[in-house]
C-alpha cells in the first residue's frame, strides 16, 4: 500500500534528473577505453548537448555514425540507451546499456541507468544486483545510492537501507539535495514510530 509521502516521491522521480545523466567514459584499469579521433570527440560532444536538449533524433544519428566506426567505445552505446530510456522504451534501453558495459564493464552511469531500466520493468532484483556493482566499481558515484534508496524505499519496503543509501547519497553529494534531505528526516519519523 502506498503512502501520500510515496506518491509526492514518485512524482519527483519522474521528474529527476539524477537517473537521465549523459555517460562519459572513466578511464579505469581493465580492457582499454577507445579513444576517439579529435574530429569524432567533438561530434560525440555535439550528441550529448543533442539529448541534453531533448533533439534524441539528431543525437542518434551521431551516435550511430560513431558505433559503426568505433564498435568498442561504450560510450554511444550507453548514451542510445539513454536516449531510449528518455523515449520509455525500456527493452532498447536495456540492449544498448548491456552493449555499453560488454565495452566497458566498470562504467558505473551504464550500471545506474540499467537499474532503473530493470526497476522499471519490475526487476528488483536485478536492479539491485546493477546498483551493488555500480558502487563496488565506484563507491564514490552518489547516483547509485541515489537509486538504492528508492529501490530500498517504494519497491522493496525496506525503509532502514532506503535511510542508509539516501545518506549515503547526501555524504557524497557536494551541493546537497534539500529533498533527499526531507526524505531522509521523514523516513528516520517513520522508522522511529514503526518501533
Amino acid at each position: 500500500m502506498f503512502h501520500k509521502r510515496s506518491l509526492v516521491v514518485i512524482a519527483v522521480l519522474l521528474l529527476s534528473a539524477c537517473a537521465q545523466e549523459l555517460v562519459k567514459e572513466p578511464v579505469k584499469q581493465g580492457k582499454p577505453v577507445v579513444r576517439l579521433a579529435e574530429s569524432d570527440q567533438r561530434a560525440y560532444n555535439k550528441a550529448l548537448w543533442d539529448i541534453k536538449e531533448k533533439r534524441f533524433s539528431k543525437a542518434g544519428v551521431i551516435l550511430d555514425k560513431l558505433i559503426l566506426k568505433y564498435p568498442g567505445a561504450a560510450g554511444p552505446y550507453a548514451n542510445k540507451g539513454v536516449i531510449y530510456a528518455k523515449k520509455n522504451k525500456l527493452d532498447k534501453a536495456e540492449e544498448y546499456f548491456l552493449k555499453a558495459l560488454a565495452n566497458n564493464k566498470n562504467l558505473v552511469q551504464a550500471r545506474n541507468h540499467l537499474a532503473v531500466v530493470y526497476r522499471k520493468k519490475g526487476k528488483f532484483t536485478l536492479a539491485k544486483n546493477m546498483l551493488d556493482a555500480a558502487i563496488a566499481t565506484d563507491p564514490y558515484y552518489a547516483n547509485a545510492y541515489y537509486n538504492l534508496g528508492i529501490l530500498y524505499e517504494l519497491y522493496l519496503q525496506v525503509p532502514e537501507k532506503a535511510l542508509e543509501n539516501y545518506q549515503l547519497y547526501l555524504d557524497l553529494k557536494k551541493d546537497g539535495d534539500k529533498q533527499v534531505a526531507q526524505w531522509v528526516s521523514l523516513l528516520r519519523r517513520q522508522i522511529k514510530r514503526g518501533r
